[in-house]
């Protein structure tokens, strides 16, 4: 009988910690998306009233090679807002909020116009998906799509999922050779281009002469000065 108390007792627990654990994480939400802005501006925020550690999450949309893995931002303390900026104009490396008010993490970083690396567009498909992905099988936290876009299909689970890194490099983050969870475990990540160098050193010269060109050439029409000014407010 004893025994019996005990156990019952011990699954108890074990239930309860369950329970405190899915609410921990679901207190982690999206909060606000820009799906428009050089660069696109992702918010989120811990709602709840405990830190939440984010190593092995990721942030999903709706391609296999759009994936980025939030490990490198570690824990989210109760009530803070954090931001993941894409694509052109995003900061090379996280922003402090000394800085910038609030942590800033950037996801395909480029200082030169690039559409190929945003990954958020008002083309109707476009969404952000935040995923708990440090255990199988994942779980879906928190989802937002962009404007115009009407549904967002439903987590699938990967295959064949492989461990997320145990120690992220600082300014790390970005895509990850996993199957994102959208797609069939056939779709692979394709490696990120090497970022481009600082323009304005003497050894980047060249750099900095194709960036002109590229800045006066016709498509670059109508995108805005490269001259950047983080701000954590959208």
């Amino acid at each position: 009988m004893f025994k019996f108390i005990a156990f019952a007792g011990l699954a108890a627990a074990l239930a309860l910690a369950l329970v405190a654990s899915a609410g921990a994480a679901s207190n982690v939400q999206i909060t606000n998306l820009d799906c428009e802005g050089h660069p696109r501006k992702i918010a989120i925020q811990n709602k709840g009233d405990t830190a939440q550690d984010l190593a092995g999450w990721k942030l999903l949309s709706d391609k296999p090679n759009e994936v980025f893995d939030l490990s490198v931002v570690g824990q989210v303390a109760a009530g803070e807002t954090f931001y993941v900026y894409n694509g052109h104009l995003a900061p090379l490396t996280p922003l402090s909020p000394d800085i910038a008010g609030a942590w800033i993490y950037g996801w395909n970083p480029s200082e030169v116009y690039d559409p190929s690396l945003f990954v958020l567009d008002k083309n109707g498909t476009d969404f952000i998906r935040l995923v708990d992905a440090s255990q199988f099988p994942w779980q879906e936290v928190s989802a937002m799509p962009c404007p115009g876009t009407l549904e967002i299909p439903p987590l699938q689970q990967p295959a064949t999922p492989s461990p997320s890194p145990s120690n992220a490099e600082p300014g790390a983050g970005g895509n990850t050779a996993q199957t994102d969870g959208n797609q069939a475990d056939s779709a692979r990540v394709a490696p990120l281009e090497p970022r481009p160098p600082r323009p304005g050193t003497p050894a980047d010269r060249s750099s900095l002469d194709r960036r002109r060109a590229l800045e006066s050439s016709p498509a670059a029409a109508g995108s805005p000065s490269p001259g950047t000014c983080f701000r954590s407010a959208f």
